[in-house]
C-alpha cells in the first residue's frame, strides 16, 4: 500500500480518534496501528496537558493506561501457570488467609482471572455476591497480584521487566513511582490542574505508563505468542492461555468470556455483554483503560490496534458511551485493514 492510500485509509480513523479527544475533553491522543510486525500508521496529537508550556505528544510520550495494566498481571499469572508455580485450579484462600475461608469458598484462581468470583473485596473483609462463575464482575488485579507475589517471591513488575520489557527493549512501559518529563498527565476535568497517578513499582496499582509504540509491541507479542524477531521470549503456551478464553463452562455463553482478563470476541456472547465490535473477527482480544487507552489484537488480520488518551472526565449530564466509543474504534480499525 503506498503513503498516499495510507493515508486516505486511516483518515476517519484518525479524525474519529480526534473527535473523541475534543469529547473527552483529553489533552492528548494516539493512535497506532501494526500489521504483519510492522507500524502501518502512527497519529499523536495535542499535549501532556493544558498548562502554558506542555510538552507535544510523540513517540515517546507515555500515557496511564489504566485498566489495560492488568493485562500485564494476567500474563504474570499465566507464566507461573506454566512454570507449574500456580493452577487455574488452585482455590484462592490457600493464598489470601487473612480472608474468611468460608466466604472464599471454592473460588478459583480461573474464576479470578476471568472476572466471576462473585466476590467483593474490601479492606480485609470479603463478602459473596453471587455463586462462582455464574456472572461477570469487575477487574481485582490487586488480588492476583497479591497471589502471585505469595506464589512466586516475585512482584508482578519484576517478572514483566525481566521476561518481556529487557529482552524487547520496551524501556518506555512502567509502574512509575516518581514524575519525569514523558509521563502524560491526567485530565479529571477541562478546569482542574493536571495530575499524574504515582503509586508503588510491585505491578499492583493504576500507575502503569506506557508510550503508544510499547503498547503496540505488548499487544504484538500476544499475537505472536512470544516469539518475537525468530526468538521466542517466553513459552507459547504462555500466550494461549492468556489471550484464549478460559471462562469456566458454568458461566452463561450470552455473558462477557475472557482469557487472562483479556476480553475475547466469541459470537456467542450476547452483544449487550460484548465490548469488541462487530466487525472485529470471533478470535480478536482487546483490553479498556479508563483514560481511553485500548488495546486491540486481532489474529485474523495479522494486526494490533492501540489508541491513548488522557482523560478521566466524565459530564453527569452527558456520561461519555465508554463502550459504543470503543465498539466503534473497533468497527472502523476492521475496516480499515481488511
Amino acid at each position: 500500500m503506498n503513503k498516499l492510500m495510507e493515508n486516505i485509509s486511516f483518515n476517519s480513523l484518525t479524525t474519529y480518534t480526534e473527535k473523541i479527544k475534543q469529547e473527552k475533553c483529553a489533552s492528548g491522543a494516539a493512535l497506532l496501528l501494526m500489521q504483519d510486525n510492522k507500524i502501518v500508521y502512527e497519529h499523536y496529537s495535542g499535549t501532556h496537558h493544558f498548562e502554558s508550556g506542555a510538552r507535544q505528544i510523540d513517540v515517546n510520550s507515555q500515557f496511564n493506561v489504566y485498566s489495560t495494566r492488568v493485562t500485564y498481571v494476567g500474563l504474570a499469572i499465566a507464566i507461573a501457570v506454566v512454570d507449574g508455580v500456580l493452577s487455574l485450579d488452585d482455590k484462592i484462600k490457600e493464598y489470601l488467609h487473612e480472608f474468611n475461608g468460608e466466604v472464599l469458598g471454592d473460588t478459583t484462581i480461573r474464576h479470578l482471572v476471568t472476572r466471576c468470583t462473585g466476590l467483593k473485596f474490601k479492606g480485609q473483609q470479603v463478602s459473596r455476591m453471587f455463586k462462582s462463575g455464574t456472572n461477570i464482575e469487575g477487574k481485582r488485579p490487586d488480588v492476583l497480584a497479591l497471589i502471585h507475589k505469595r506464589a512466586t517471591g516475585k512482584t508482578v513488575a519484576e517478572v514483566i521487566a525481566d521476561k518481556v520489557c529487557k529482552p524487547l527493549g520496551m524501556t518506555q512501559t512502567g509502574w512509575m513511582t516518581e514524575g519525569k518529563n514523558t509521563l502524560v498527565c491526567d485530565i479529571q476535568s477541562p478546569d482542574s490542574f493536571p495530575t499524574l497517578r504515582l503509586g508503588s513499582n510491585d505491578g499492583a496499582e493504576r500507575n502503569l505508563y506506557a508510550s503508544a509504540r510499547d503498547l503496540a509491541v505488548w499487544g504484538n507479542l500476544h499475537l505472536n505468542k512470544g516469539c518475537i524477531g525468530g526468538k521466542q521470549i517466553l513459552p507459547e503456551e504462555v500466550f494461549t492461555l492468556a489471550s484464549t478464553i478460559q471462562s469456566p463452562d458454568t458461566l452463561p455463553e450470552e455473558l462477557s468470556k475472557f482469557g487472562f482478563l483479556w476480553w475475547i470476541k466469541d459470537n456467542k456472547v450476547s452483544y449487550q455483554y460484548d465490548e469488541l465490535g462487530t466487525g472485529l473477527p470471533e478470535g480478536s482480544y482487546q483490553i479498556l483503560g479508563a483514560s481511553g487507552c485500548s488495546c486491540t489484537v486481532i489474529p485474523e488480520f495479522n494486526a494490533v490496534a492501540v489508541r491513548m488518551y488522557n482523560s478521566l472526565y466524565t459530564n453527569d449530564k452527558d456520561e461519555f458511551d465508554y463502550i459504543g466509543d470503543i465498539r466503534k474504534f473497533g468497527n472502523m480499525v476492521a475496516a480499515c485493514l481488511e
